[in-house]
């Protein structure tokens, strides 16, 4: 049987025979990179709060990852790294797209890099949470994490991360400001990546327990900045987009940070 232009299907070359033009194949080189580097943070991501985690947070989190890599200032189309231009596509990345920390608060954490210190400063601003009757009627507490995922810019895009204790918030309590630091060490050139998470608590319907919920509307986990560090300086690239493996994660440090 002929084709078109008058060849015979079974004539037509496969795999590694098959003639791809050089700039496909460069970026196939980049989406590998990508896929890896996303398969790698994903496994960080669900060891956090692996109930929000499902297949279609790891296709988004490929597709802000390749954004962000995309914007690679420095090096040509296949070879393309991550933290070598705006990183701002990774900021506001969340689990899932029906849990948001917008359904808890009216305000995200603000962040703060001490380039002397080498340390993330989060403010969290707990006026901005809304009433609990309106998050749920039988929300009785709020578990509120703090985490700082490092990606290093080195050879191996070297992972690990540090995690706040868990900030309790219960009905009726007093609601002032919290603020939490984390000390980084290494970490001169690096993405910083702020995540916030959010489980809730119900009471159970005779109002005598309490249990955690696992409805998807009822916790969240979200990217509120991307921190992009180079030699030891907070770094902003413009937003613009230009066209010019797989190593071990480190075990996160066991020490929980405490709110100030």
């Amino acid at each position: 049987m002929k084709d078109s232009f008058g060849k015979d299907k079974n004539e037509r070359k496969r795999g590694d025979a098959y003639d791809l033009s050089e700039n496909s194949e460069l970026t196939g080189l980049d989406f590998t990179y990508n896929c890896k580097l996303a398969s790698r943070l994903y496994q960080i991501l669900k060891s956090i709060q692996p109930r929000a985690c499902g297949r279609s947070t790891y296709i988004r989190l490929q597709n802000v990852l390749y954004k962000a890599v995309r914007n690679d200032r420095e090096h040509e189309l296949g070879s393309l790294r991550l933290g070598y231009g705006s990183v701002l596509p990774l900021k506001g990345f969340r689990y899932s797209k029906r849990g948001s920390w917008s359904n808890f608060f009216m305000n995200h954490p603000m962040v703060h890099f001490d380039e002397a210190q080498q340390q993330v400063r989060v403010q969290l601003h707990l006026a901005g949470l809304r009433k609990f009757n309106t998050i749920h009627e039988r929300l009785v507490k709020i578990d509120i994490k703090i985490y700082c995922v490092v990606v290093q810019l080195d050879d191996r895009n070297t992972l690990f991360h540090h995690s706040s204790k868990t900030l309790e918030l219960r009905k009726g309590d007093h609601k002032v400001d919290r603020r939490i630091t984390f000390t980084l060490k290494d970490c001169r050139d690096a993405v910083i990546l702020c995540l916030a998470t959010v489980r809730c608590w119900l009471a159970s319907p005779d109002g005598k327990d309490e249990f955690m919920s696992n409805s998807s509307t009822l916790m969240t986990g979200e990217v509120f900045d991307a921190l992009l560090i180079r030699g030891g300086k907070f770094t902003v690239f413009p937003e613009e987009k230009s066209d010019k493996l797989p190593p071990s994660i480190l075990p996160s440090d066991d020490d929980e940070v405490d709110w100030d």
